[in-house]
Protein backbone atom coordinates (compact mmCIF):
# COMPACT_ATOMS: atom_id res chain seq x y z
CA UNK A 1 0.00 0.00 0.00
CA UNK A 2 1.28 3.47 -0.91
CA UNK A 3 2.37 5.45 2.15
CA UNK A 4 0.67 8.78 2.84
CA UNK A 5 2.83 11.82 2.09
CA UNK A 6 3.07 14.29 4.98
CA UNK A 7 4.75 17.70 4.95
CA UNK A 8 5.74 19.02 8.39
CA UNK A 9 6.27 22.76 8.15
CA UNK A 10 7.72 24.99 10.87
CA UNK A 11 9.28 28.43 11.16
CA UNK A 12 11.13 28.14 14.48
CA UNK A 13 14.01 26.30 16.16
CA UNK A 14 11.66 24.72 18.71
CA UNK A 15 9.38 23.66 15.88
CA UNK A 16 12.22 21.84 14.13
CA UNK A 17 12.96 19.80 17.24
CA UNK A 18 9.28 18.93 17.59
CA UNK A 19 9.06 18.03 13.90
CA UNK A 20 12.01 15.62 14.18
CA UNK A 21 10.41 13.89 17.16
CA UNK A 22 7.08 13.74 15.34
CA UNK A 23 8.68 12.00 12.33
CA UNK A 24 9.95 9.27 14.68
CA UNK A 25 6.32 8.61 15.67
CA UNK A 26 5.15 8.47 12.05
CA UNK A 27 7.41 5.80 10.57
CA UNK A 28 4.53 4.48 8.46
CA UNK A 29 4.15 7.86 6.74
CA UNK A 30 6.39 9.43 4.10
CA UNK A 31 7.32 12.60 6.00
CA UNK A 32 9.30 15.65 4.81
CA UNK A 33 10.25 18.50 7.15
CA UNK A 34 10.46 22.08 5.85
CA UNK A 35 11.83 25.15 7.65
CA UNK A 36 13.74 28.40 7.12
CA UNK A 37 17.43 28.10 6.18
CA UNK A 38 18.76 29.28 9.56
CA UNK A 39 17.02 26.39 11.35
CA UNK A 40 17.67 23.69 8.76
CA UNK A 41 19.58 20.54 9.66
CA UNK A 42 20.46 17.36 7.80
CA UNK A 43 17.52 15.84 5.87
CA UNK A 44 15.41 18.98 6.34
CA UNK A 45 14.34 20.95 3.27
CA UNK A 46 14.59 24.73 3.12
CA UNK A 47 11.70 27.15 2.63
CA UNK A 48 13.14 29.57 0.07
CA UNK A 49 10.18 31.97 -0.26
CA UNK A 50 7.59 33.65 1.92
CA UNK A 51 5.30 31.22 3.72
CA UNK A 52 2.24 31.96 1.57
CA UNK A 53 4.06 31.27 -1.71
CA UNK A 54 5.63 28.17 -0.22
CA UNK A 55 2.35 26.71 1.03
CA UNK A 56 0.77 27.26 -2.36
CA UNK A 57 3.64 25.40 -4.01
CA UNK A 58 3.27 22.22 -1.92
CA UNK A 59 -0.45 21.88 -1.19
CA UNK A 60 -1.12 19.63 -4.16
CA UNK A 61 1.94 17.45 -3.44
CA UNK A 62 0.97 16.08 -0.01
CA UNK A 63 -1.91 14.21 1.59
CA UNK A 64 -1.45 15.96 4.95
CA UNK A 65 0.28 19.21 5.91
CA UNK A 66 1.19 19.48 9.60
CA UNK A 67 2.07 23.08 10.43
CA UNK A 68 3.93 23.74 13.69
CA UNK A 69 3.19 27.44 14.07
CA UNK A 70 0.41 29.87 14.94
CA UNK A 71 -3.01 29.05 13.50
CA UNK A 72 -3.39 32.58 12.11
CA UNK A 73 -0.23 32.25 10.02
CA UNK A 74 -1.49 28.98 8.55
CA UNK A 75 -4.96 30.33 7.74
CA UNK A 76 -3.57 33.36 5.90
CA UNK A 77 -0.97 31.27 4.07
CA UNK A 78 -3.33 28.61 2.70
CA UNK A 79 -6.41 30.79 2.05
CA UNK A 80 -5.55 31.83 -1.55
CA UNK A 81 -4.99 28.23 -2.58
CA UNK A 82 -8.06 26.46 -1.21
CA UNK A 83 -10.12 24.65 -3.82
CA UNK A 84 -12.74 22.19 -2.62
CA UNK A 85 -13.10 19.76 0.26
CA UNK A 86 -12.86 16.88 -2.21
CA UNK A 87 -9.36 17.95 -3.36
CA UNK A 88 -7.75 20.00 -0.56
CA UNK A 89 -5.21 18.16 1.62
CA UNK A 90 -5.75 17.62 5.32
CA UNK A 91 -4.29 20.55 7.27
CA UNK A 92 -3.11 20.17 10.87
CA UNK A 93 -1.77 22.85 13.21
CA UNK A 94 0.40 22.12 16.26
CA UNK A 95 1.78 24.43 18.93
CA UNK A 96 5.56 24.34 19.43
CA UNK A 97 5.18 22.55 22.77
CA UNK A 98 3.31 19.71 21.08
CA UNK A 99 0.40 19.94 23.50
CA UNK A 100 -2.36 20.27 20.90
CA UNK A 101 -2.95 19.15 17.33
CA UNK A 102 -5.79 20.95 15.54
CA UNK A 103 -7.68 19.51 12.59
CA UNK A 104 -7.96 22.78 10.67
CA UNK A 105 -9.12 21.85 7.17
CA UNK A 106 -10.50 18.85 5.22
CA UNK A 107 -11.34 16.92 8.36
CA UNK A 108 -13.26 14.20 6.56
CA UNK A 109 -12.31 13.81 2.89
CA UNK A 110 -8.81 15.17 3.41
CA UNK A 111 -8.29 12.95 6.42
CA UNK A 112 -7.31 15.71 8.86
CA UNK A 113 -9.53 14.42 11.67
CA UNK A 114 -8.03 10.93 11.52
CA UNK A 115 -4.53 12.41 11.15
CA UNK A 116 -5.05 14.57 14.25
CA UNK A 117 -6.23 11.56 16.24
CA UNK A 118 -3.20 9.57 15.03
CA UNK A 119 -0.73 12.28 16.09
CA UNK A 120 -2.52 12.68 19.42
CA UNK A 121 -2.33 8.96 20.13
CA UNK A 122 1.30 8.47 19.16
CA UNK A 123 2.75 11.77 20.32
CA UNK A 124 0.72 12.33 23.47
CA UNK A 125 -0.93 15.53 22.24
CA UNK A 126 -4.61 16.43 22.54
CA UNK A 127 -6.58 16.34 19.29
CA UNK A 128 -8.79 19.38 18.69
CA UNK A 129 -11.63 18.46 16.32
CA UNK A 130 -14.53 20.82 15.72
CA UNK A 131 -16.46 19.02 12.96
CA UNK A 132 -20.10 18.95 14.10
CA UNK A 133 -20.79 15.30 13.31
CA UNK A 134 -17.60 14.17 15.06
CA UNK A 135 -18.40 16.23 18.15
CA UNK A 136 -21.89 14.70 18.35
CA UNK A 137 -20.66 11.20 17.56
CA UNK A 138 -22.71 10.91 14.39
CA UNK A 139 -21.74 10.60 10.71
CA UNK A 140 -21.49 13.11 7.87
CA UNK A 141 -22.46 12.14 4.32
CA UNK A 142 -18.88 12.52 3.08
CA UNK A 143 -17.63 10.15 5.78
CA UNK A 144 -20.23 7.55 4.80
CA UNK A 145 -19.29 7.95 1.14
CA UNK A 146 -15.61 7.41 1.92
CA UNK A 147 -16.29 4.34 4.06
CA UNK A 148 -18.28 2.62 1.31
CA UNK A 149 -16.03 3.85 -1.54
CA UNK A 150 -18.56 6.09 -3.21
CA UNK A 151 -18.39 9.48 -4.90
CA UNK A 152 -20.80 12.22 -3.85
CA UNK A 153 -22.92 13.24 -6.82
CA UNK A 154 -23.61 16.78 -5.55
CA UNK A 155 -21.74 18.32 -2.61
CA UNK A 156 -24.48 20.88 -1.95
CA UNK A 157 -26.97 18.04 -1.51
CA UNK A 158 -24.47 16.29 0.79
CA UNK A 159 -24.13 19.43 2.91
CA UNK A 160 -27.91 19.72 3.26
CA UNK A 161 -28.36 16.08 4.30
CA UNK A 162 -25.44 16.26 6.73
CA UNK A 163 -27.13 19.26 8.39
CA UNK A 164 -30.30 17.20 8.79
CA UNK A 165 -28.31 14.30 10.28
CA UNK A 166 -26.61 16.68 12.71
CA UNK A 167 -30.00 18.05 13.78
CA UNK A 168 -31.27 14.56 14.57
CA UNK A 169 -33.79 14.41 11.70
CA UNK A 170 -34.89 11.02 10.35
CA UNK A 171 -32.92 10.04 7.23
CA UNK A 172 -33.68 7.09 4.95
CA UNK A 173 -30.88 5.16 3.25
CA UNK A 174 -31.75 3.40 -0.01
CA UNK A 175 -29.08 0.95 -1.19
CA UNK A 176 -30.04 0.49 -4.85
CA UNK A 177 -26.60 -0.82 -5.82
CA UNK A 178 -26.39 -3.42 -3.04
CA UNK A 179 -23.17 -1.96 -1.66
CA UNK A 180 -21.80 -3.95 1.30
CA UNK A 181 -22.87 -2.11 4.47
CA UNK A 182 -22.25 -4.95 6.93
CA UNK A 183 -19.32 -3.21 8.64
CA UNK A 184 -20.95 0.24 8.74
CA UNK A 185 -22.42 1.42 12.03
CA UNK A 186 -25.06 3.98 11.09
CA UNK A 187 -26.20 6.76 13.45
CA UNK A 188 -29.54 6.10 15.12
CA UNK A 189 -31.39 8.60 12.92
CA UNK A 190 -30.28 6.96 9.63
CA UNK A 191 -32.44 3.97 8.72
CA UNK A 192 -31.57 1.44 6.01
CA UNK A 193 -34.77 0.93 4.03
CA UNK A 194 -35.86 -2.44 2.72
CA UNK A 195 -38.66 -0.85 0.67
CA UNK A 196 -39.71 2.62 -0.44
CA UNK A 197 -43.35 2.52 0.60
CA UNK A 198 -43.33 5.35 3.14
CA UNK A 199 -40.62 7.84 2.24
CA UNK A 200 -42.62 10.89 3.33
CA UNK A 201 -41.81 10.29 6.97
CA UNK A 202 -38.11 11.03 6.34
CA UNK A 203 -36.65 14.54 6.34
CA UNK A 204 -34.04 13.46 3.79
CA UNK A 205 -32.76 10.50 1.80
CA UNK A 206 -29.37 9.03 0.94
CA UNK A 207 -29.52 6.96 -2.24
CA UNK A 208 -26.64 4.69 -3.27
CA UNK A 209 -26.90 4.25 -7.03
CA UNK A 210 -24.75 3.87 -10.15
CA UNK A 211 -27.48 5.29 -12.37
CA UNK A 212 -27.83 8.80 -13.77
CA UNK A 213 -31.57 9.09 -13.20
CA UNK A 214 -32.63 11.51 -10.47
CA UNK A 215 -35.15 10.53 -7.84
CA UNK A 216 -38.64 12.02 -8.07
CA UNK A 217 -39.15 12.00 -4.29
CA UNK A 218 -40.09 15.43 -2.93
CA UNK A 219 -37.64 15.45 -0.01
CA UNK A 220 -33.99 16.54 0.13
CA UNK A 221 -31.85 13.80 -1.37
CA UNK A 222 -28.17 13.08 -1.94
CA UNK A 223 -26.88 10.38 -4.27
CA UNK A 224 -23.72 8.37 -3.57
CA UNK A 225 -22.20 6.72 -6.63
CA UNK A 226 -20.20 3.51 -5.98
CA UNK A 227 -16.68 3.67 -7.49
CA UNK A 228 -16.85 0.22 -9.07
CA UNK A 229 -16.90 0.81 -12.83
CA UNK A 230 -13.90 -0.45 -14.79
CA UNK A 231 -13.35 0.63 -18.38
CA UNK A 232 -11.39 -1.48 -20.82
CA UNK A 233 -9.83 1.06 -23.19
CA UNK A 234 -8.04 0.88 -26.50
CA UNK A 235 -7.38 3.65 -29.03
CA UNK A 236 -5.41 4.67 -32.08
CA UNK A 237 -2.05 6.31 -31.41
CA UNK A 238 -2.29 10.00 -30.40
CA UNK A 239 -6.08 10.02 -30.00
CA UNK A 240 -6.90 13.32 -28.21
CA UNK A 241 -7.96 13.08 -24.58
CA UNK A 242 -11.05 15.20 -25.22
CA UNK A 243 -12.25 12.69 -27.81
CA UNK A 244 -11.79 9.79 -25.37
CA UNK A 245 -13.60 11.70 -22.60
CA UNK A 246 -16.59 12.44 -24.83
CA UNK A 247 -16.70 8.81 -26.00
CA UNK A 248 -16.78 7.59 -22.40
CA UNK A 249 -19.48 10.06 -21.37
CA UNK A 250 -21.74 9.13 -24.27
CA UNK A 251 -21.13 5.40 -23.79
CA UNK A 252 -22.02 5.45 -20.08
CA UNK A 253 -25.02 7.71 -20.72
CA UNK A 254 -26.32 5.15 -23.23
CA UNK A 255 -26.65 2.62 -20.40
CA UNK A 256 -27.74 5.22 -17.80
CA UNK A 257 -24.57 4.99 -15.70
CA UNK A 258 -22.96 7.94 -13.92
CA UNK A 259 -19.38 8.63 -14.98
CA UNK A 260 -18.64 9.48 -11.33
CA UNK A 261 -18.60 5.73 -10.70
CA UNK A 262 -15.48 5.17 -12.84
CA UNK A 263 -12.72 3.66 -10.73
CA UNK A 264 -10.23 2.21 -13.21
CA UNK A 265 -9.04 2.49 -16.80
CA UNK A 266 -7.48 -0.75 -18.03
CA UNK A 267 -5.31 -0.95 -21.12
CA UNK A 268 -2.20 -2.70 -22.51
CA UNK A 269 1.49 -1.88 -22.11
CA UNK A 270 1.67 -0.47 -25.64
CA UNK A 271 -0.72 2.29 -24.53
CA UNK A 272 0.92 2.99 -21.17
CA UNK A 273 2.20 6.40 -22.30
CA UNK A 274 -0.78 7.30 -24.48
CA UNK A 275 -1.41 10.96 -23.55
CA UNK A 276 -5.12 10.90 -24.38
CA UNK A 277 -5.81 7.94 -22.07
CA UNK A 278 -3.91 9.63 -19.23
CA UNK A 279 -5.85 12.87 -19.76
CA UNK A 280 -9.11 10.92 -19.55
CA UNK A 281 -7.93 9.19 -16.35
CA UNK A 282 -7.14 12.56 -14.80
CA UNK A 283 -10.47 14.02 -15.89
CA UNK A 284 -12.50 11.22 -14.29
CA UNK A 285 -10.14 10.94 -11.27
CA UNK A 286 -9.59 7.29 -12.05
CA UNK A 287 -6.51 5.11 -11.78
CA UNK A 288 -4.84 3.55 -14.80
CA UNK A 289 -4.00 -0.16 -14.78
CA UNK A 290 -1.71 -1.77 -17.34
CA UNK A 291 -2.56 -5.40 -18.05
CA UNK A 292 0.44 -7.54 -19.12
CA UNK A 293 0.20 -9.12 -22.56
CA UNK A 294 0.71 -12.56 -21.03
CA UNK A 295 -2.46 -12.21 -18.95
CA UNK A 296 -4.47 -11.02 -21.93
CA UNK A 297 -3.32 -13.99 -23.99
CA UNK A 298 -4.77 -16.33 -21.37
CA UNK A 299 -8.31 -14.89 -21.64
CA UNK A 300 -8.52 -13.28 -25.10
CA UNK A 301 -10.17 -16.35 -26.64
CA UNK A 302 -13.31 -15.45 -24.69
CA UNK A 303 -13.79 -12.32 -26.81
CA UNK A 304 -14.21 -11.32 -30.44
CA UNK A 305 -10.83 -11.44 -32.21
CA UNK A 306 -9.52 -8.76 -34.56
CA UNK A 307 -6.76 -9.41 -37.10
CA UNK A 308 -6.18 -5.65 -37.39
CA UNK A 309 -5.64 -5.35 -33.64
CA UNK A 310 -3.31 -8.37 -33.77
CA UNK A 311 -1.20 -6.79 -36.51
CA UNK A 312 -0.92 -3.60 -34.41
CA UNK A 313 -0.51 -4.97 -30.88
CA UNK A 314 0.27 -8.67 -31.15
CA UNK A 315 -2.99 -9.37 -29.31
CA UNK A 316 -6.37 -10.36 -30.73
CA UNK A 317 -8.36 -8.12 -28.34
CA UNK A 318 -7.61 -5.24 -25.99
CA UNK A 319 -10.62 -3.53 -24.46
CA UNK A 320 -12.61 -6.54 -23.27
CA UNK A 321 -9.82 -8.72 -21.84
CA UNK A 322 -8.32 -5.66 -20.11
CA UNK A 323 -11.64 -4.75 -18.51
CA UNK A 324 -12.36 -8.36 -17.60
CA UNK A 325 -9.05 -8.83 -15.80
CA UNK A 326 -8.94 -5.39 -14.12
CA UNK A 327 -12.48 -5.83 -12.76
CA UNK A 328 -11.44 -9.02 -10.98
CA UNK A 329 -13.26 -11.08 -13.63
CA UNK A 330 -16.36 -9.03 -12.91
CA UNK A 331 -19.65 -8.49 -14.71
CA UNK A 332 -19.70 -7.04 -18.22
CA UNK A 333 -22.15 -4.13 -18.32
CA UNK A 334 -21.44 -3.28 -21.97
CA UNK A 335 -19.50 -5.27 -24.55
CA UNK A 336 -16.86 -3.68 -26.75
CA UNK A 337 -17.96 -0.49 -28.50
CA UNK A 338 -16.07 0.74 -31.57
CA UNK A 339 -16.12 4.53 -31.52
CA UNK A 340 -14.09 6.00 -34.39
CA UNK A 341 -10.66 4.80 -33.32
CA UNK A 342 -11.58 4.17 -29.69
CA UNK A 343 -12.75 0.88 -28.20
CA UNK A 344 -14.50 0.76 -24.85
CA UNK A 345 -16.02 -1.98 -22.73
CA UNK A 346 -17.70 -1.41 -19.38
CA UNK A 347 -17.33 -3.72 -16.37
CA UNK A 348 -18.54 -3.88 -12.79
CA UNK A 349 -15.75 -4.65 -10.34
CA UNK A 350 -16.25 -7.94 -8.56
CA UNK A 351 -14.49 -7.00 -5.31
Amino acid sequence: MKREKWAIVTLSKDGVGLAENLVKCLVDKNCTIYTKEKYARENIKIIESDIETFMGSIMSDYDVLCCIMATGIVVRAIAPFLGHKSTDPGILVMDTHGDYVISLLSGHLGGANDAARLVAKRFGAKAVITTGTDVKGTMAVDVLAEKIQCTIDDFTDAKDITALILNGEAIGLINQSNVDLDDIVLPGNIELLSDQSNLKKYAGLIIISREIEKTSVKVPTVKLVPKKIVLGVGCRKDTPGKKIILAIQSTLASIALSDKGIKTFATIGLKENETGIQEACDYFKAKKVIIPDEMIQVVQSRFEASEFVFQTTGLYAVSEPCGYIASGFGTCLLEKQKLNGITLSVWLEEY
